[in-house]
């Protein structure tokens, strides 16, 4: 599965392949950051630049799209407000052949290994960590989707295990489909969705039907703190006290909300960090300093700082300037356009 199986014939269902390896270091990341950012913002965190790699093809079915993609470990990340909303209304169903990830969707905790089918909404926050895989995925708009379920949709985060005999009839269909679609004219593009979505919806229907609202409750609760932490992230209030005050809850209860993002101090301090990383590698923003980019963003010991930096992210405050000012002056070249087909496919949806 990690390349496909033939082109499409002429006058068959839109299809695009992007391999980055056709592209310098220096660009190869950028493009693909670029192509996925409807859905979620990518993240190489340790990954150096040198030992990326992702390839996509995709067949765009215009109520849905449907894609096999090969890509390193990396770090995927979608709050509300996310600066490319366009697939806000979507749910990203995938199938991984190979690797995994563990993460959040909805304030619920996700681990998915090989032959596991996870279902992540993308009107809730999330965020996963994905080590080197291989995944079909379907990006289908959640009233599509819904529409397809007598109970309706209940189900971010949910996780069908591949061990499972649920799991595995789905799978086989998926892979199937998938290579279907290689030789498949336009005229049956309907009917592709129509089975893709059919099986999809009856596998996923029961998932949350036995959970109540509190979650969805504890989810907006969450993101609703997030966002406020993202926007005060220069606040020398920003402790725990002044959020239990702020928003009316108890520690424990704020302690258990943050829990599965590393703890209210852990998140705090992690936004932090990605702030900095941003600052510092923004070209545009002009020469600073290393500590005052810390200072600003409430670090006050530049040394405790680098400290941090370099664990979190495997380089120094000062190879994330360097970076910054290297990928400006690269320019992305691709033979056919300036970025993968599914981009544009996925702000269509």
């Amino acid at each position: 599965m990690g390349s496909h199986l033939a082109s499409p014939p002429v006058g068959g269902i839109p299809h695009d392949v992007f391999d980055a390896r056709n592209l310098p270091h220096s660009e190869g990341f950028a493009v693909w950051r670029q192509s996925v950012l409807p859905l979620f913002e990518a993240d190489l965190g340790e990954t150096p630049p040198q030992q990326f790699f992702a390839r996509v093809e995709g067949f765009n079915l215009r109520r849905l799209v449907f894609c096999l993609s090969d890509f390193c470990a990396q770090r995927y990340l979608r709050r509300r407000g996310h600066s490319a909303s366009e697939a806000s209304d979507s749910v990203l169903i995938q199938l991984y052949l190979s690797g995994g990830y563990v993460g959040y969707n909805a304030n619920r905790p996700v681990r998915v290994g090989p032959g596991d089918i996870s279902l992540l909404d993308l009107g809730h926050s999330l965020e996963t960590r994905a080590e080197a895989s291989s995944a079909l995925s379907l990006i289908v708009p959640r009233d599509l989707l819904s529409s397809f379920m007598a109970t309706g949709y209940s189900c971010p985060g949910a996780v069908i295990s591949g061990s499972s005999v649920l799991g595995g009839i789905l799978a086989h269909h998926l892979t199937n489909v998938w290579r279907a679609l290689h030789s498949a004219p336009a005229s049956e593009e309907d009917s592709v969705c129509m089975t893709l979505l059919g099986s999809v919806a009856g596998a996923f229907a029961g998932q949350g039907a036995n959970e109540a609202c509190a979650p969805a409750l504890r989810s907006a609760t969450l993101d609703t703190i997030c966002a406020y932490i993202d926007r005060n992230l220069a606040s020398q209030e920003l402790t725990t006290d002044h959020l239990c005050q702020r928003f009316a809850c108890s520690r424990a209860r704020l302690y258990r909300l943050l829990e599965p993002l590393g703890g209210v101090a852990g998140y705090i301090r992690q936004a932090r960090l990605e702030r900095c990383r941003r600052e510092l590698g923004d070209p545009q923003l002009g020469s600073r300093s290393v500590a005052d980019v810390a200072m600003r963003w409430g670090f006050n010991s530049q040394s405790h700082f680098c400290r941090l930096f370099r664990r979190t992210f495997g380089l120094t405050p000062s190879d994330a300037i360097e970076r910054g000012r290297n990928a400006s002056r690269a320019t992305p070249r691709r033979t056919s356009s300036t970025r993968p087909a599914l981009h544009d496919w996925l702000r269509q949806l």
